[in-house]
Protein backbone atom coordinates (compact mmCIF):
# COMPACT_ATOMS: atom_id res chain seq x y z
CA UNK A 1 0.00 0.00 0.00
CA UNK A 2 2.88 2.37 0.71
CA UNK A 3 3.69 2.56 -2.98
CA UNK A 4 0.43 4.42 -3.63
CA UNK A 5 1.15 7.27 -1.22
CA UNK A 6 0.50 10.49 -3.18
CA UNK A 7 3.75 11.84 -4.54
CA UNK A 8 5.74 8.71 -3.68
CA UNK A 9 8.34 8.00 -6.36
CA UNK A 10 8.45 4.44 -7.68
CA UNK A 11 10.04 2.78 -10.67
CA UNK A 12 7.95 0.70 -13.07
CA UNK A 13 8.69 -1.25 -16.22
CA UNK A 14 6.86 -0.47 -19.43
CA UNK A 15 5.27 -3.61 -20.83
CA UNK A 16 5.90 -2.92 -24.50
CA UNK A 17 9.53 -1.74 -24.50
CA UNK A 18 10.74 -3.17 -21.21
CA UNK A 19 12.16 0.26 -20.30
CA UNK A 20 12.05 1.51 -16.72
CA UNK A 21 10.38 4.77 -15.68
CA UNK A 22 10.33 6.69 -12.41
CA UNK A 23 7.16 8.60 -11.59
CA UNK A 24 5.25 10.16 -8.71
CA UNK A 25 2.14 8.20 -7.77
CA UNK A 26 -1.27 9.88 -7.59
CA UNK A 27 -0.07 12.97 -9.46
CA UNK A 28 -0.36 14.41 -12.96
CA UNK A 29 2.55 12.08 -13.89
CA UNK A 30 0.09 9.19 -14.04
CA UNK A 31 -2.29 11.10 -16.35
CA UNK A 32 0.57 11.89 -18.72
CA UNK A 33 1.67 8.25 -18.64
CA UNK A 34 -1.83 7.27 -19.79
CA UNK A 35 -1.94 9.98 -22.48
CA UNK A 36 1.39 8.92 -23.97
CA UNK A 37 1.30 5.14 -23.67
CA UNK A 38 -2.43 4.25 -23.69
CA UNK A 39 -4.00 7.02 -25.80
CA UNK A 40 -0.68 7.39 -27.70
CA UNK A 41 -1.18 11.10 -28.21
CA UNK A 42 2.35 11.35 -29.62
CA UNK A 43 1.93 8.58 -32.19
CA UNK A 44 3.68 9.96 -35.29
CA UNK A 45 1.91 10.28 -38.65
CA UNK A 46 2.77 7.54 -41.15
CA UNK A 47 5.15 9.82 -43.05
CA UNK A 48 7.08 10.73 -39.89
CA UNK A 49 7.20 7.10 -38.71
CA UNK A 50 8.63 6.13 -42.11
CA UNK A 51 11.27 8.85 -41.84
CA UNK A 52 12.25 7.64 -38.35
CA UNK A 53 12.73 4.13 -39.75
CA UNK A 54 14.88 5.49 -42.58
CA UNK A 55 17.08 7.46 -40.20
CA UNK A 56 17.53 4.50 -37.86
CA UNK A 57 19.29 6.59 -35.20
CA UNK A 58 17.60 10.02 -35.34
CA UNK A 59 18.49 12.91 -33.06
CA UNK A 60 15.41 13.97 -31.11
CA UNK A 61 15.34 17.18 -29.09
CA UNK A 62 12.80 17.23 -26.25
CA UNK A 63 12.02 20.79 -25.12
CA UNK A 64 10.10 20.61 -21.86
CA UNK A 65 10.96 17.00 -21.12
CA UNK A 66 9.27 16.85 -17.70
CA UNK A 67 10.08 13.40 -16.21
CA UNK A 68 11.03 11.82 -19.54
CA UNK A 69 7.89 9.96 -20.62
CA UNK A 70 8.04 11.29 -24.18
CA UNK A 71 11.70 10.25 -24.31
CA UNK A 72 10.73 6.72 -23.23
CA UNK A 73 8.00 6.65 -25.88
CA UNK A 74 10.29 7.60 -28.75
CA UNK A 75 13.00 5.22 -27.54
CA UNK A 76 10.37 2.50 -27.74
CA UNK A 77 9.78 3.49 -31.37
CA UNK A 78 13.48 4.02 -32.20
CA UNK A 79 15.75 2.16 -29.78
CA UNK A 80 18.85 3.69 -31.39
CA UNK A 81 17.60 7.29 -31.18
CA UNK A 82 19.73 9.95 -29.51
CA UNK A 83 17.53 12.04 -27.22
CA UNK A 84 18.59 15.43 -25.88
CA UNK A 85 16.17 16.71 -23.24
CA UNK A 86 15.76 20.18 -21.76
CA UNK A 87 14.14 20.27 -18.32
CA UNK A 88 14.98 23.04 -15.80
CA UNK A 89 12.61 22.05 -12.96
CA UNK A 90 14.89 20.24 -10.50
CA UNK A 91 12.22 17.84 -9.20
CA UNK A 92 11.25 16.82 -12.74
CA UNK A 93 14.89 16.68 -13.88
CA UNK A 94 15.83 14.43 -10.95
CA UNK A 95 13.24 11.86 -12.07
CA UNK A 96 14.18 12.19 -15.72
CA UNK A 97 17.85 11.58 -14.94
CA UNK A 98 16.93 8.68 -12.65
CA UNK A 99 15.02 7.11 -15.57
CA UNK A 100 17.99 7.60 -17.90
CA UNK A 101 20.31 5.93 -15.36
CA UNK A 102 17.89 3.07 -14.64
CA UNK A 103 17.93 2.16 -18.32
CA UNK A 104 21.68 2.57 -18.76
CA UNK A 105 21.11 5.14 -21.51
CA UNK A 106 23.44 7.95 -20.48
CA UNK A 107 25.36 7.59 -23.75
CA UNK A 108 22.21 8.06 -25.88
CA UNK A 109 19.96 10.22 -23.69
CA UNK A 110 20.97 13.38 -21.84
CA UNK A 111 19.28 16.21 -20.01
CA UNK A 112 20.23 19.87 -19.99
CA UNK A 113 18.82 21.67 -16.95
CA UNK A 114 17.75 24.79 -18.82
CA UNK A 115 14.58 26.37 -20.16
CA UNK A 116 14.23 27.03 -23.90
CA UNK A 117 13.26 30.21 -25.70
CA UNK A 118 14.56 32.20 -28.68
CA UNK A 119 17.55 33.68 -26.85
CA UNK A 120 20.15 32.85 -24.23
CA UNK A 121 19.83 34.35 -20.79
CA UNK A 122 18.25 33.93 -17.38
CA UNK A 123 14.51 33.30 -17.02
CA UNK A 124 12.10 33.65 -14.13
CA UNK A 125 10.65 30.18 -13.66
CA UNK A 126 7.68 28.88 -11.68
CA UNK A 127 9.10 25.58 -10.45
CA UNK A 128 7.58 22.76 -8.42
CA UNK A 129 4.36 22.49 -10.43
CA UNK A 130 5.01 19.06 -12.01
CA UNK A 131 4.19 19.26 -15.73
CA UNK A 132 2.98 22.87 -15.37
CA UNK A 133 6.29 24.39 -14.27
CA UNK A 134 7.08 27.19 -16.71
CA UNK A 135 8.84 30.40 -17.64
CA UNK A 136 6.82 33.25 -16.22
CA UNK A 137 6.81 37.04 -16.26
CA UNK A 138 8.08 39.57 -13.80
CA UNK A 139 5.90 40.13 -10.77
CA UNK A 140 4.95 36.52 -10.20
CA UNK A 141 5.69 35.28 -6.69
CA UNK A 142 7.50 32.04 -5.80
CA UNK A 143 9.70 31.97 -8.88
CA UNK A 144 13.34 31.06 -9.26
CA UNK A 145 15.98 31.99 -11.82
CA UNK A 146 17.01 29.31 -14.32
CA UNK A 147 19.37 29.22 -17.26
CA UNK A 148 17.62 29.83 -20.59
CA UNK A 149 19.05 28.68 -23.91
CA UNK A 150 18.36 29.73 -27.48
CA UNK A 151 16.46 26.79 -28.96
CA UNK A 152 17.68 27.63 -32.46
CA UNK A 153 21.31 27.20 -31.42
CA UNK A 154 20.61 24.20 -29.20
CA UNK A 155 18.56 22.30 -31.77
CA UNK A 156 20.69 22.68 -34.89
CA UNK A 157 21.19 18.91 -35.15
CA UNK A 158 17.59 17.86 -34.44
CA UNK A 159 15.85 15.47 -36.83
CA UNK A 160 12.66 15.60 -34.75
CA UNK A 161 11.84 18.48 -32.41
CA UNK A 162 9.29 18.12 -29.61
CA UNK A 163 8.12 21.31 -27.84
CA UNK A 164 5.93 21.36 -24.72
CA UNK A 165 6.93 24.41 -22.67
CA UNK A 166 3.66 25.68 -21.21
CA UNK A 167 3.08 28.84 -23.23
CA UNK A 168 6.73 29.78 -23.82
CA UNK A 169 6.53 28.16 -27.27
CA UNK A 170 5.23 31.37 -28.87
CA UNK A 171 8.62 33.09 -28.69
CA UNK A 172 10.06 30.19 -30.70
CA UNK A 173 7.17 29.84 -33.15
CA UNK A 174 7.11 33.53 -34.05
CA UNK A 175 10.89 33.73 -34.56
CA UNK A 176 11.79 33.92 -38.28
CA UNK A 177 14.60 31.40 -37.69
CA UNK A 178 11.96 28.65 -37.38
CA UNK A 179 12.23 28.16 -41.15
CA UNK A 180 16.00 27.60 -40.85
CA UNK A 181 15.74 24.52 -38.64
CA UNK A 182 16.98 21.38 -40.34
CA UNK A 183 14.44 19.24 -38.45
CA UNK A 184 12.22 17.08 -40.62
CA UNK A 185 9.31 17.25 -38.15
CA UNK A 186 8.06 19.17 -35.12
CA UNK A 187 5.57 17.87 -32.60
CA UNK A 188 4.19 20.76 -30.58
CA UNK A 189 1.87 21.08 -27.63
CA UNK A 190 0.41 24.54 -28.11
CA UNK A 191 -1.14 26.48 -25.22
CA UNK A 192 -3.79 29.15 -25.24
CA UNK A 193 -1.77 30.72 -22.41
CA UNK A 194 0.33 33.57 -23.85
CA UNK A 195 -0.97 32.96 -27.39
CA UNK A 196 -0.85 36.19 -29.44
CA UNK A 197 -4.08 35.14 -31.19
CA UNK A 198 -7.35 33.77 -29.76
CA UNK A 199 -7.35 30.65 -31.95
CA UNK A 200 -4.07 29.23 -30.70
CA UNK A 201 -4.37 25.97 -32.65
CA UNK A 202 -4.85 27.70 -35.99
CA UNK A 203 -2.12 30.23 -35.24
CA UNK A 204 0.43 27.56 -34.29
CA UNK A 205 -0.42 25.54 -37.39
CA UNK A 206 -0.09 28.59 -39.62
CA UNK A 207 3.30 29.52 -38.15
CA UNK A 208 4.63 25.99 -38.67
CA UNK A 209 3.37 25.86 -42.23
CA UNK A 210 4.89 29.27 -43.00
CA UNK A 211 8.22 27.92 -41.74
CA UNK A 212 8.10 25.10 -44.29
CA UNK A 213 6.44 22.35 -42.25
CA UNK A 214 3.69 22.11 -44.81
CA UNK A 215 2.02 18.91 -43.64
CA UNK A 216 0.16 19.02 -40.33
CA UNK A 217 -2.01 16.81 -38.17
CA UNK A 218 -3.81 18.24 -35.15
CA UNK A 219 -5.10 16.58 -32.02
CA UNK A 220 -6.86 18.97 -29.67
CA UNK A 221 -7.33 18.44 -25.95
CA UNK A 222 -10.85 18.36 -24.59
CA UNK A 223 -10.25 21.43 -22.42
CA UNK A 224 -9.52 23.64 -25.43
CA UNK A 225 -6.66 25.26 -23.51
CA UNK A 226 -4.00 23.21 -25.23
CA UNK A 227 -3.57 20.65 -27.95
CA UNK A 228 -1.08 18.76 -30.06
CA UNK A 229 0.07 19.26 -33.62
CA UNK A 230 2.52 17.27 -35.72
CA UNK A 231 4.10 19.21 -38.59
CA UNK A 232 6.57 17.86 -41.14
CA UNK A 233 8.25 18.77 -44.39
Amino acid sequence: KAQFVPGAVREHQLRRSGLTMALRHCTRDVDILNEIFSVECYAPPVEVARRLDELGAPTIMDLGANIGLFGLYVRGLCPEARVVAFEPDSANADLLERTIAANGLADRWSNIRAACSNRDGIARFAAGHLSESKITGVGHSDTIEVQMVDAFDACREADILKIDIEGAEWAILTDPRLSELRAYAVVLEWHLLESPEPDAAAFATRLLQSAGFVHTRRHEAESGGNGLVWAWR
